[in-house]
C-alpha cells in the first residue's frame, strides 16, 4: 500500500463532515467566476484537509477546487472536493460529501467519500476492495437490465442528453455520491457530463475497487492526464459495469453542445 493510513484518512473525511454539517442550513454562499457556488464550510474543510495532508504527508502533492495545486508532478497527489454536490449543500438537500482522492502517477489510487446525511463513508484499502463503512462493496452483477433498473444523470440530462434507457433516471446532486452508488450495486450506471478531476478521483478509485468501469460516451478511456491538468473532461463520461458496458453506451448520447 506506499504507507497510508485509511482509517486516519477516514476520520479526516468524517471530520470534514462535521465541519459542513455545522453550515448545513444555515449556508454562507457566494458565485464564483465560473458561477458555480462556494460556501464558508467549502473553504473550512479544504482548508482542514490540506493541514492534515500536509503535515502527515509532506512528500506527496494536493490539488483541489477551492485552493491553488502544490507540487501537482508528485508521485503521489492528493485530490480534494471539500464539498461535492454544493449546490445540493445550499439548497438543503441531502446528497452531498467531502470527497478525498489519492493519485499514483497520474491515475485514481485510493479515495474516500463520506456522506454525512447518510452516515456513510465509501473508501478503498488498496488492495483492491472496495467498502461501505465496513461492509465490502461490489457493481452489480446482472448482465441485462429492465425497466426497474436505474442510472444516475447530471442535473441537466434532459436538455443535455437524448436517453433512451428503459428503466429509471435519478439525479442526486454528487458525482462522488452517483459513483459510490453504482460501485455498492445500487444503480447500473451513471452519466457523469464533464467532471473536474476532484469531483471524480477518490470516486473512480472506489468504482475501480469495485469492479466498475469508466468510458466516454464513445467508449474510450477516461482522458486522467488531462483532467490532472485541473481541466474538465473533454468528453462526457459514463460509469457502469463491464457487462453492461456495451449495452447502455447506444443509449445515450451528447445533444448538441452538453
Amino acid at each position: 500500500m506506499s504507507g497510508i493510513d485509511m482509517a486516519e484518512v477516514r476520520t479526516w473525511a468524517r471530520e470534514g463532515g462535521a465541519i459542513a454539517r455545522r453550515h448545513f442550513n444555515n449556508v454562507a454562499a457566494r458565485r464564483k467566476r465560473d458561477r458555480t457556488w462556494v460556501t464558508q464550510a467549502d473553504v473550512e474543510i479544504e482548508q482542514f484537509l490540506r493541514e492534515r495532508i500536509s503535515a502527515r504527508y509532506p512528500d506527496h502533492g494536493i490539488t483541489g477546487e477551492e485552493g491553488e495545486p502544490f507540487a501537482a508532478d508528485r508521485e503521489f497527489v492528493w485530490s480534494l472536493d471539500p464539498l461535492d454536490g454544493t449546490d445540493a449543500f445550499v439548497d438543503g438537500l441531502p446528497v452531498w460529501g467531502v470527497s478525498i482522492g489519492l493519485l499514483r502517477h497520474g491515475a485514481p489510487y485510493l479515495g474516500v467519500v463520506a456522506l454525512p446525511m447518510a452516515d456513510e463513508d465509501y473508501w478503498t484499502d488498496g488492495q483492491g476492495n472496495a467498502y461501505r463503512n465496513d461492509t465490502p462493496i461490489q457493481v452489480s452483477a446482472a448482465d441485462t437490465f429492465d425497466r426497474n433498473d436505474w442510472i444516475l444523470v447530471t442535473s441537466r440530462a434532459h436538455t443535455d442528453y437524448t436517453i433512451r434507457f428503459p428503466g429509471k433516471t435519478r439525479s442526486l446532486g454528487s458525482l462522488a455520491a452517483h459513483c459510490c452508488y453504482v460501485a455498492r450495486g445500487s444503480a447500473i450506471g451513471a452519466v457523469l457530463g464533464y467532471p473536474h478531476l476532484w469531483d471524480i478521483a477518490a470516486g473512480f478509485a472506489i468504482l475501480n475497487a469495485a469492479g466498475g468501469v469508466a468510458v466516454t460516451l464513445d467508449g474510450d478511456l477516461p482522458p486522467i492526464p488531462r483532467l490532472f491538468k485541473q481541466s474538465k473532461a473533454a468528453r462526457p463520461l459514463l460509469v457502469t459495469t463491464p457487462a453492461l458496458r456495451d449495452a447502455l453506451l447506444p443509449l445515450i448520447e451528447k445533444r448538441g453542445r452538453a
